[in-house]
């Protein structure tokens, strides 16, 4: 019943970790380019004080605009490689759990298989 309990509450945040992933990975597609090449100005204004150089070309945003892009460049690797080494611990020790289960098994202390 214990391990029933702790593998549901992995899978949770396995599932949780998937979803932040893809949330995380949509944000940075579609997010920035919305900023820099439709919510930007050309041209230096006092509104849009802050240059931003995409491909070459400058673009003007405003300071939360700026704060909102740096946010996404800097948190979307630690979310998403944090959410991979979990996937990747969580695949690996299940694996693992299984291949002891298996030999347990094998050797008859858990019965029938």
């Amino acid at each position: 019943m214990k391990s029933t309990i702790s593998l549901a509450i992995f899978t949770a945040l396995a599932v949780l970790c998937l979803a932040a992933m893809l949330a995380v990975t949509v944000i940075w597609m579609f997010l920035p380019a919305r900023i820099v090449y439709q919510e930007s100005s050309p041209v230096k204004t006092e509104t849009y004080s802050i240059e931003v150089r995409e491909h070459g070309w400058p673009y003007y945003v405003t300071p939360g605009q700026k704060q909102a892009l740096d946010l996404i460049r800097s948190y979307t690797p630690v979310i998403w490689f944090s959410g991979f080494g979990y996937l990747f611990f969580f695949t690996a020790f299940g694996g693992f759990a299984r291949l002891r289960l298996l030999q347990r098994r094998a050797a008859g202390a858990d019965g029938p298989p």
